[in-house]
């Protein structure tokens, strides 16, 4: 196994980095994976990473596929149209903490907009909407349906935008991206002055890996798609480097039904599958329970640029 000689984040010496787990899922090829935690700055990080060319063709060719492998049936990722109808839960909860912080008019860019799933009601209320997407399928998709999409971050016709954004949001991005530094940046300087960037990331204090230790949980979510895992430690570190005022806050996505489905077969899904029996204050209560000690799956980041 190749060991890393500093941290990419914080560029820690090696005898500061240990291994997580040398199950990365996804990983086909012959070259031996593994993810590596860096105990100054307390990042996960997956060493070596893909190259160039492995990262464009997964994203452009097998991205699809590969989440369908991970979520089933129930996640929509072979037809769009499923995908959205699949992800308005998602939308709804997304919309609690992003209402707020939409402009009362402007343009908003979501960075990884798959099907358009969080665009299509914004454009309904007469925002001017923009996507970027590299999946094949739902790029086609969203531009047949009149949405203006961007190939990368780095697509020399957002430049050609005679405006910049009011709002730019991305929803577990940030962890596919080989330099998370550098991509936030272009994205600050994309906003107009008193612009937002909000971004969600998965949590890498989950408590199906912090607090239950499930083994087939860890095999499952340690995602070769993944450069990075944070949690809030390691994400302010990286915010700090911007320069600019931001909050982290945590969320919890995944209900109690869906541990118990874990814990009980060792496999994803189970989302509602005993809601008849865990009544709304039970479920309420386990996600603030998990909120409030850190150990929820989700952090959520609003960024301000002055």
């Amino acid at each position: 196994m190749a060991i890393p000689e500093k941290c990419p984040l914080c560029l820690a010496e090696s005898k500061n980095q240990s291994v997580v787990t040398s199950h990365v899922y996804g990983n086909d090829s012959n070259i031996s994976r593994a993810f590596f935690k860096c105990s100054e700055c307390e990042v996960i990080y997956q060493y070596p990473l893909l190259t160039k060319e492995e990262e464009e063709n997964f994203y452009i060719s097998e991205f699809e596929s590969f989440m369908a492998s991970r979520s089933g049936k129930s996640g929509g990722w072979k037809k769009s149209e499923d995908h959205i109808k699949a992800n308005e839960p998602t939308r709804i909860r997304r919309m609690t903490y992003l209402s707020p912080l939409l402009p009362k008019n402007g343009r908003i860019l979501e960075v990884g907009c798959s099907s358009g799933f969080m665009l299509w009601p914004l454009i309904q209320k007469e925002y001017q909407c923009f996507g970027i997407e590299p999946s094949g399928v739902f790029s086609d998709f969203v531009k047949s349906k009149g949405l203006k999409v961007f190939n990368s971050i780095d697509d020399p016709k957002i430049s050609d935008e005679q405006e910049k954004f009011d709002l730019i949001m991305h929803f577990f991005v940030l962890e596919h991206i080989s330099d998370p530094l550098s991509f936030l940046q272009k994205q600050l300087s994309l906003l107009n002055k008193g612009g937002k960037l909000v971004f969600e990331i998965p949590n890498s204090s989950d408590p199906l890996y912090t607090v239950y230790d499930i083994p087939e949980f860890e095999r499952f979510y340690w995602s070769i798609a993944h450069p990075w895992y944070f949690n809030k430690q390691s994400l302010e570190y990286l915010l700090l480097k911007l320069n600019t005022s931001f909050n982290i806050s945590f969320d919890q996505r995944y209900d109690l039904s869906n541990h118990f489905t874990w814990a009980k077969d060792g496999k994803p899904g189970g989302m509602n599958k005993y809601s008849n029996f865990f009544s709304p204050e039970l479920e309420e209560c386990y996600k603030k329970t998990l909120i409030n000690n850190g150990h929820c799956d989700t952090l959520i980041v609003t960024i301000n640029k002055s």
